[in-house]
């Protein structure tokens, strides 16, 4: 019996219909994937994205989780391992060496990672003279020895090289990428979704990343306008992780029930600069005189409130080649002696000096807002005027790295973990030399003790240069603070390094 064709075509949408209701009614029965999303609010207002050019604390936390260096650390340490390099070797002197770059790594945009790309994109670094580029300047030549081998030839032997690769700068980013600044390609955890400048950030999970797929699907980094909006959304649940938490507020949330805390003794240093290419501060008795000039201890148990340490020189006290003995020689709090030196210089209780302008962001530091404010107390009251002038992130760099400056206020989070990535940068002509400070003496011995093999003599050479560095007092030293991160109770996975390298690819909540 044949079936007339519109019988049949009822037949098949009854069907379809009937198919459609038991496909929905199947559906409510199984348990629908939610997206997981991690809320992160912090202070810090990012400048560029660019691996490239990024140097500051802001930028670096977005791109440590959108790019991969050549190494890492071991969570929590400053212990080497590997991570887009396999493994690495260096010959006997330290002037060649070699890494194995990890077959199984691909850019968000499908590019595969080869060591042809690495070699582009230190070059590309190197062209584009940012302000980590002189990081770059021990490096002579970059070789490609097969498709998953580069090797680097130094100028002369530099121990601590793998260690620099840690650094953003090391970040390989895809051939003939354009606008990385905004729009960042790498090979990390997450890729960048969106960005509206000084509100927020949203990262998406990167699912063919070479680890593994990050334990959450988005990150959504807001940035307040100060750590007291940020403790209030803490303790709002708004946000499930705050970075730069104020010291005041410290005590009160580590007493929170619903908080839990973080913290690490790190190897950040906060200073007081001063512009050596300008009057009174090409003065070396007027340098001391403001050094003598500054409470430390108010500022460490007022100001601060036991959130940091003194620093006397220019290491901080964990890191290889400290001297103990700083802490003795180094400047402590002595008006008198600063108006005896203030004289000398020629500016008896401050006749003839000018306004001095001092620059800080307390969007990157609240607290800083409070220790300027003492120090140009302490100034006046040996007869130095201070101006200060706030600034948001972005514009302070601007200033900064363009020495429009008289003094300024900053810290320093490490490139890498040797003590040359403190004296090298910041101290010598062969790095930022943001003050302008030049010392012969300081100079050769820096770049010796970086040259120098045996671990003993670097020691002493390091002692050494710390001695010169303080007799010239070309900053003011002022302290080590410790590392916080607080989080709802939820929240697992987040460990802190002492190098504060921020890293969301462990982290998941667990409700």
């Amino acid at each position: 019996m044949r079936i007339s064709r519109s019988v049949a075509i009822a037949v098949v949408g009854v069907l379809i219909v009937v198919a459609a209701v038991l496909m929905m009614l199947f559906m409510r029965g199984v348990p629908q994937q939610v997206e997981t999303v991690l809320v992160v609010g912090t202070t810090y207002d990012p400048k560029t994205l660019d691996p490239a050019l990024s140097y500051d604390i802001a930028s670096a936390i977005v791109i440590q989780n959108i790019y991969d260096s050549l190494v890492g650390f071991k969570p929590g340490t400053t212990e080497l391992i590997p991570k887009l390099a396999e493994r690495w070797e260096s010959n006997e002197d330290s002037t060649v060496w070699t890494f194995y770059i990890r077959r199984n790594a691909k850019f968000h945009d499908g590019t595969e990672l080869t060591a042809d790309v690495v070699k582009q994109s230190i070059d590309r670094a190197k062209q584009l003279k940012g302000p980590p580029a002189f990081l770059l300047d021990v490096i002579e030549n970059v070789e490609v020895i097969d498709r998953y081998t580069i090797r680097f030839t130094l100028k002369y032997p530099f121990t601590p090289f793998a260690s620099l690769t840690t650094f953003t700068i090391f970040a390989p980013v895809p051939p003939g990428a354009q606008n990385l600044e905004e729009k960042p390609i790498g090979t990390g955890p997450f890729k960048l979704e969106s960005w509206k400048k000084g509100e927020q950030i949203v990262l998406l999970a990167n699912k063919d990343y070479w680890r593994g797929s990050p334990k959450v699907d988005r990150i959504i980094i807001r940035i307040y306008p100060d750590p007291s909006t940020l403790r209030v959304a803490l303790e709002k649940g708004e946000v499930d992780i705050a970075l730069g938490i104020q010291p005041q507020d410290v005590e009160p949330l580590s007493k929170n029930p619903g908080i839990k805390m973080v913290s690490i003794d790190g190897l950040v240093i906060e200073w007081l600069g001063m512009n050596h290419r300008r009057e009174p501060f090409n003065n070396t008795l007027f340098r001391r005189a403001v050094n003598y000039a500054i409470n430390y201890d108010y500022i460490l148990n007022v100001i601060l409130r036991g959130t940091a340490t003194r620093l006397y020189g220019p290491l901080p006290p964990a890191v290889f080649g400290y001297d103990p003995e700083v802490e003795k020689y180094g400047y402590k709090y002595n008006p008198d002696l600063a108006r005896q030196l203030l004289a000398q210089a020629g500016y008896p209780d401050g006749k003839g000096l000018r306004e001095i302008e001092l620059i800080i962001s307390t969007a990157e530091r609240a607290e800083r807002g409070e220790v300027a404010a003492v120090i140009q107390s302490n100034l006046k009251d040996v007869g130095i005027n201070v101006k200060i002038v706030d600034l948001d992130w972005p514009s302070f760099l601007d200033r900064l790295f363009n020495h429009e400056f008289d003094m300024y206020m900053v810290d320093w989070f490490p490139d890498y973990v040797d003590p040359d990535d403190w004296i090298v940068p910041l101290f010598t002509t062969h790095g930022l030399n943001l003050d302008g400070y030049n010392n012969t003496m300081v100079n050769e011995l820096a770049m010796k003790a970086r040259q120098t093999l045996n671990p003993q003599e670097r020691a002493e050479m390091y002692k050494q240069l710390q001695r010169m560095i303080i007799e010239d007092a070309p900053w003011a030293f002022l302290y080590v603070p410790k590392l916080y991160a607080f989080m709802n109770k939820n929240v697992e996975g987040f460990v802190l390094y002492p190098a504060y390298y921020i890293d969301f690819y462990p982290v998941y909540k667990t409700r």
